[in-house]
């Protein structure tokens, strides 16, 4: 028999346990968002990409460029904000309404 221990020999190195405790701290902050209750994740990325351009609106395109969707993804995320009266189309563009209002009917107030 061969005195070489077969097999797991990979586990002699580094056995020491990972230290438990918080993940490092992020270096820079994440974007500011707008809150706004009863978006999804990726709904609320569209939403903030379209405040991005604000007064001046942006058109699916330009949302598929600053959001990285595919066009029938931010049709289908603009027509629930539309629903919930956050944003209107006019033309080809869609604006983000402005002001508290726009948030209180979002909020159902």
């Amino acid at each position: 028999m061969s005195k070489r221990q077969k097999g797991r020999r990979h586990r002699r190195v580094n056995r020491t346990p990972r230290p438990v405790g918080p993940s490092r701290p992020r270096t820079r902050p994440g974007p500011e968002r707008t809150v706004v209750p009863d978006l999804s994740r990726h709904t609320a990325r569209t939403w903030d990409g379209l405040c991005s351009y604000g007064a001046g609106g942006a058109s699916v395109e330009d949302l598929c460029a600053a959001v990285g969707y595919q066009p029938r993804t931010i049709l289908k995320h603009v027509a629930g904000l539309a629903g919930q009266g956050l944003v209107e189309q006019r033309g080809d563009r869609w604006y983000a309404r402005s002001g508290a209002g726009a948030l209180a009917a979002a909020q159902g107030g």
